[in-house]
């Protein structure tokens, strides 16, 4: 299939906005896919306590730079957050097309619902991607296993006895196997490497190296991706790269600066000098 760059620019665009907002005010069947990376609330108000050893000790505060995530958009009580896990997925569920993929990552904080959420939804749930981070930061409580993964709930956008035809493009990520055979769900990828965070910093970036799994095995090009929880941008920075549109919604006007720098960096990269950007702030 001939890829036709101008379609997808024409259907590429960032909104500025709260996500269950924006989201109601897409058409039904208007996005081929969805992948995103939802908040984990593990700032969640039921969590939040005083941590008597980081506050006791400046090495891992002063010298490591360890910062626990405490950001008013990751902030849920617990029944608040299943709540609103479940009414951001029905409407992803709306808005993507019958049989499309929605992909959503997650740790042991929130997956467990988003899982749970899916199956109440009525979705069929494909698989379960493990991301292994092999430089993960270290557990400094010494009180529990140093936390090395997340993970991605893969399913389809219709009943288990509906769902047909999923997009799995099966020769590609077997071609991107060291030995060539079939790629297993376990995917071994450092962190987000600092190259990816010139442009400035997000608590939960994703490296390209995961989006672009997720991207090329599990959409075609000229598809259209929504990532209602777009963050530093790396779903959009990945679709482009890879000529799929997308269209990414995110709340903090900081983020989407962020989003704005990193695509036109990928103008600047990976297109033509002349080629304008397609990120269109809307407020």
């Amino acid at each position: 299939m001939k890829h036709d760059q101008k379609r997808q620019d024409s259907q590429s665009r960032l909104i500025q906005g709260d996500a269950l907002t924006v989201l109601k005010t897409l058409p039904d069947h208007s996005v081929s896919h969805c992948i995103t990376d939802p908040p984990y609330n593990i700032s969640g108000s039921d969590f939040r306590r005083e941590i008597g050893w980081y506050k006791s000790n400046p090495t891992w505060g002063e010298q490591k730079k360890f910062s626990k995530i405490e950001e008013q958009w990751d902030t849920f009580s617990r029944s608040e957050y299943l709540d609103f896990t479940m009414a951001w997925l029905a409407e992803v569920a709306r808005v993507v097309k019958p049989n499309g993929n929605i992909l959503v990552f997650g740790t042991y904080h929130n997956i467990y619902k988003v899982g749970f959420a899916l199956e109440e939804l009525g979705r069929k749930i494909v698989n379960s991607i493990i991301w292994y981070k092999r430089n993960a930061f270290p557990n400094i409580t010494q009180r529990m296993f140093c936390e090395s993964t997340e993970q991605i709930v893969w399913a389809v956008n219709n009943s288990p006895k509906l769902a047909k035809n999923w997009v799995f493009n099966y020769q590609v990520l077997k071609g991107m196997t060291a030995n060539g055979k079939q790629m297993r769900n376990m995917w071994d990828i450092p962190m987000t490497p600092t190259a990816e965070r010139k442009e400035g910093k997000h608590p939960s970036q994703k490296p390209l190296a995961v989006m672009d799994r997720l991207i090329l095995g599990c959409t075609r090009e000229d598809d259209v991706i929504l990532d209602p929880f777009a963050g530093s941008g790396s779903t959009g920075v990945s679709a482009k790269r890879h000529q799929r549109g997308y269209l990414l919604i995110e709340r903090e006007a900081e983020y989407c600066d962020l989003i704005n720098r990193r695509l036109q960096a990928e103008n600047t990269l990976f297109a033509p000098s002349d080629r304008s950007s397609e990120a269109d702030r809307e407020t």
